[in-house]
């Protein structure tokens, strides 16, 4: 470990929990994972479905795995979300035509109007979450997590 970042580590003898970055990160998705639950409560929605449905609006017809791949999610969980999403009228799963292994997911009339809903509520979260702050430096933030995502993910 190089001396440039040792401040920002738990190792060093006079380490501040709040000096280390990914302690700010998973604060951050939890306090937005509480917030937009709670918005999503009075459709009957959690923030797990919520990111399954945004995800098929973002890429219709994806498949089990795209959709896992795009939710940071294990294939069997998000199997799970997406079998409730159908039991609740929201998606419609079909098998690709070249190859029948594959299940493709569509969002259904009911599933589009839920994320308009969706968006709406968390369009009110994200105005909060970015109070005081600049569209350039919003972007500039996730230019700054586009990074290290990549980072980790060599």
């Amino acid at each position: 470990m190089t001396k440039k970042y040792s401040k920002f580590l738990p190792s060093t003898e006079d380490f501040n929990i709040e000096q280390f970055p990914y302690y700010w990160v998973t604060q951050v998705h939890a306090q937005y994972v509480l917030n937009v639950d709670h918005a999503l409560k009075k459709y009957g929605l959690d923030n797990s479905r919520r990111r399954i449905l945004i995800a098929l609006k973002a890429k219709p017809n994806a498949s089990v795995s795209d959709l896992s791949d795009m939710v940071v999610s294990k294939m069997s969980t998000t199997t799970k979300i997406v079998y409730r999403l159908k039991e609740e009228g929201l998606v419609e799963t079909y098998s690709c035509e070249d190859d029948a292994r594959i299940t493709r997911v569509i969002l259904t009339d009911q599933g589009h109007a839920m994320t308009e809903k969706i968006n709406d509520l968390t369009g009110v979260v994200l105005e909060q979450s970015f109070e005081g702050l600049t569209p350039l430096q919003i972007e500039k933030m996730m230019d700054s997590l586009r990074h290290i995502f990549n980072n980790l993910s060599r």
